[in-house]
């Protein structure tokens, strides 16, 4: 059986009692399963802490043997934001153990569904915080337009090519996002505004990474445009950009809820807003970005001329 050190997300777990539990070979070949559905590692390892502290609780039974009861347990240690979640990565874990014939069913069917938390609106940037990221100096403010106005997530950004661009029909196409699923966003004129700076001042080529690998060597620095930049290095340009426009730092996956919220703000009907952020249901986009008001809809309406 697969060992989790051959994976290598032991050595970022501190507690690692998980290891010597009866179920923990069962984990390894999930994570493993996962890695071949190209999940990310950042996933990879977010789920193999949550089933972690599933196996340290129970280390004596084996993987057929928790019950929907041990699951609860595990679940009212879970933090109120985060319920949900780890509630759906066990079921993910158990759902994959039925598949394989390892275990007779899937005890998650039996657990009491969690309510999702209301997400607040105050968990987004304002116009002013928007406006002073998009006004730094080029490329930068030029970068955080097309954040703002796309709401790709930060690893579809890493990947952005220029050819990944369609100027003249006026979107831009997402190849292996989320769940390695492509999609389609539609460009507002300020973003393609931005494309259209970017390939003038910028000179960057249809095959060339929009957030491209920069090193130093030799007390130079040097970008390499043919390769994306790296997960760390995407998190110290954010964190730097936010500090040079003096705005509160917030995530960067908060340029994604910016963009939800601004949408809705725009008048899109919740069909429109799931599309374009490239949730499967509108339940997702309803939950996290608000449903259709009364408002909403008297807004349009006045817009009418018949």
């Amino acid at each position: 059986m697969t060992e989790l050190a051959v994976i290598g997300f032991d050595a970022h777990i501190r507690d690692l009692r998980h290891m010597e539990a009866r179920a923990a070979s069962d984990l390894a070949d999930w994570l493993v399963h996962l890695k071949v559905k190209r999940y990310s590692d950042r996933t990879v390892y977010g789920y193999s802490r949550v089933v972690a502290r599933l196996l340290r609780k129970f280390p004596d039974k084996e993987f057929s043997q928790f019950t929907d009861t041990d699951i609860e347990e595990v679940l009212l240690e879970s933090g109120e934001r985060s319920g949900h979640i780890d509630r759906s990565i066990f079921n993910h874990w158990f759902r994959w153990g039925y598949v394989k014939r390892r275990i007779p069913g899937n005890p998650v069917d039996r657990v009491a569904q969690i309510r999702h938390p209301h997400r607040r609106p105050t968990e987004i940037f304002s116009e002013a915080e928007v406006g002073l990221l998009e006004g730094l100096p080029f490329p930068d403010g030029a970068l955080f337009t097309i954040l703002f106005g796309t709401g790709i997530r930060r690893g579809e950004a890493r990947k952005l090519r220029r050819d990944h661009v369609d100027l003249n029909r006026t979107r831009l196409m997402v190849y292996h996002g989320k769940g390695d699923k492509d999609r389609v966003v539609g460009l507002p004129p300020s973003v393609l505004k931005v494309f259209a700076d970017i390939e003038l001042i910028g000179q960057v080529q249809r095959d060339e990474y929009l957030w491209s690998l920069v090193l130093k060597e030799r007390n130079q620095t040097r970008r390499y445009r043919t390769h994306p930049i790296g997960d760390t290095t995407f998190e110290k340009w954010y964190s730097r950009c936010i500090e040079a426009a003096g705005v509160r730092y917030l995530n960067p996956h908060t340029t994604r809820h910016t963009y939800g919220w601004r949408l809705r703000g725009e008048g899109l009907d919740l069909e429109e807003r799931a599309l374009l952020m490239g949730h499967e249901s509108s339940e997702t986009t309803k939950r996290y970005y608000g449903r259709l008001t009364v408002d909403d809809v008297m807004h349009k309406i006045a817009a009418v001329d018949w």
